[in-house]
């Protein structure tokens, strides 16, 4: 497995992007703005959003502003609503992100064109830990149980029951499938999952550019903080908002060290090889009972159920 704190990092940044980028007819409002060049009155906004209410124009811009994509400015009676820097890059990822969405989404159910897909996609996407699991089992490159992810590169505070209501939507969405026998479920990510590396890639550069690193301390997974692991030195503590950036040059220019999405399993110095993860895996699956083993369940759990010691992972270490 990759060194799981620096994916982690990545892939809670992607989050928070898609937590700004995700709400519905953000990208439709971030096109209108374009389209205007950048700038249009709230009057005139309304009047071309004729399927938002003027309460539901509102709430959008208020998040928007929170979330530094726009800002709005009185000026002699009316609002003017500008685009920011981090609002028109923001629209950058639409090439990536629609190419995705209408190869594996279908037509969208709200809205046409660019800005449907696009926002489709990241409906999908716009829910907790979404982006870490499909990291996660991209990382791993092969089936896993739920547990061998969980423990090693997932965040710290998301229990079992989390994931597994995570995996059951990410299978209905067409990302994840699942494999095995009732209490030794395995997943990995279907070809629209690993088809996600390029749109995440371009949400990852825009969220570099424009979001803080995620705070000190949440992007530590159960085995880093069972070692006491330290956060990333150059972590600070995350934003409720992005300042607007000054106008934009012609063409944005990518940051000299985008990091990759799908990293490719490393063997470090003390890392079981294939055969022995192979004997470890198959010994702890003739371990797990009914009562030892996480239950699967597409419903929504009230009480989680607890990681069990006999877990691959822990066979592993």
């Amino acid at each position: 497995m990759p060194t799981a704190p620096s994916t982690l990092a990545q892939a809670q940044r992607i989050q928070n992007a898609v937590s700004i980028l995700g709400p519905q007819d953000t990208v439709s409002l971030l096109r209108l703005l374009k389209s205007a060049d950048g700038i249009l009155p709230k009057a005139e906004l309304e009047a071309k959003s004729l399927w938002m209410s003027e309460s539901q124009i509102d709430t959008r811009l208020d998040t928007m502003e929170e979330g530094g994509l726009i800002t709005r400015k009185r000026e002699a009676g009316s609002t003017l609503v500008s685009l920011t820097r981090a609002g028109r890059e923001a629209l950058f990822i639409q090439i990536p992100v629609t190419r995705w969405s209408s190869a594996h989404q279908g037509v969208p159910e709200n809205g046409t064109g660019l800005g449907a897909y696009t926002e489709q996609a990241l409906a999908t996407l716009n829910r907790a830990n979404t982006v870490a699991t499909v990291m996660a089992l991209a990382a791993y490159g092969e089936p896993a149980y739920p547990s061998e992810i969980l423990d090693s590169a997932l965040p710290a505070d998301m229990n079992p029951g989390n994931l597994y209501q995570r995996l059951a939507q990410l299978e209905k969405d067409g990302l994840v499938e699942r494999t095995g026998e009732p209490r030794h479920y395995m997943y990995e990510l279907t070809t629209a999952g690993k088809a996600l590396a390029e749109p995440l890639q371009a949400i990852s550069r825009w969220a570099q550019r424009h979001l803080p690193p995620p705070a000190r301390g949440s992007v530590t997974t159960r085995r880093t903080s069972a070692h006491g692991a330290a956060a990333p030195a150059d972590a600070a503590p995350q934003r409720a908002a992005v300042a607007p950036a000054p106008a934009m040059s012609a063409r944005p220019t990518t940051p000299s060290a985008a990091p990759r999405l799908v990293p490719a399993a490393i063997q470090s110095p003390g890392r079981p090889s294939p055969s022995e993860q192979a004997a470890a895996r198959a010994k702890a699956a003739t371990l797990r009972t009914a009562t030892t083993a996480l239950a699967f369940s597409h419903q929504s759990a009230p009480q989680p159920a607890p990681l069990v010691s006999n877990s691959p992972a822990a066979q592993r270490r």
